[in-house]
């Protein structure tokens, strides 16, 4: 009966998800013809909606350090640096961080930014970065412009150095330097923010697994001096997440038992 039940809540969250994207993506078209700040209005509010449809499966979503998100000086950008399991962690922060003036913006790989509704548009002029994964020296070169980007509008830089999402688990895998580093040498004055994301993963599993705890821990920020170099810190980051994800597993294992 349980694996009936995730099934049907599968199908509810995938059509949910599609009716927000579809529906919204006329308005993201007429909203991009008014300018940056009208067109985030209809940005955000769609990372937002996808955000919560999550409670359509009754997943719940525990965000702590929310605090600091207000605290990061308005005139120096941010490198938010996470575990990656789904879109539905990017749609979290990207609305959390709609409030403040340091605007949520990750880098993407060229094959999202076309053909679907909505999320292609919004990479596409939304001030995201895009990349191609299999050209390496042409992806720096765009990472680099996107940091000059963000270095000038005072903007967040969001990079998930796993390269790629984990569907299935909590596991973090091995971060990659290059886009980090990259990152770090044209922003040095940016703050680095590390962010850990656990249980998101259970909205992109096959079936879903319904009425999960999802979990963010936003850290408060640091400063990129404070360390020898940029690899230094990713590895510290990197050792932060982990952490705080094993001691929440290992906190709810002791409670099952």
């Amino acid at each position: 009966m349980k694996k009936v039940i995730a099934w049907l809540l599968t199908f509810v969250l995938i059509l949910s998800f599609a009716i927000i994207i579809i529906g919204l993506h006329p308005f993201h078209v007429l909203f991009s013809l008014f300018g940056y700040e009208a067109y985030m209005v209809i940005s955000h509010g769609m990372m937002g909606a996808v955000w919560r449809s999550s409670w359509l499966i009754g997943n719940t979503t525990k965000i702590e350090g929310l605090e600091y998100i207000g605290s990061y000086p308005k005139e120096r950008p941010l490198i938010i640096v996470s575990n990656h399991q789904s879109e539905y962690e990017i749609a979290c922060l990207g609305y959390l961080f709609s409030k403040t003036p340091h605007h949520l913006k990750y880098v993407a790989k060229k094959e999202l930014s076309y053909w679907i509704p909505s999320v292609s548009w919004n990479i596409r002029y939304g001030g995201h970065g895009i990349i191609d994964r299999k050209k390496r020296e042409e992806a720096l070169g765009a990472i680099e412009k996107f940091a000059q980007r963000i270095k000038e509008k005072k903007w967040s830089a969001y990079i998930y150095p796993e390269g790629t999402r984990n569907k299935s688990s909590n596991a973090v895998r091995p971060f990659k330097t290059a886009g980090f580093v990259k990152l770090c040498e044209a922003m040095p004055e940016a703050l680095i923010v590390p962010i850990s994301i656990e249980n998101f993963w259970t909205v992109k599993s096959i079936p879903v697994v319904p009425f999960s705890k999802m979990r963010i821990k936003i850290f408060d920020a640091l400063e990129q001096k404070d360390f020898n170099n940029s690899e230094i810190l990713l590895k510290h980051c990197e050792n932060l997440i982990r952490q705080d994800l094993e001691k929440s597993q290992e906190q709810h294992a002791q409670l099952i038992n």
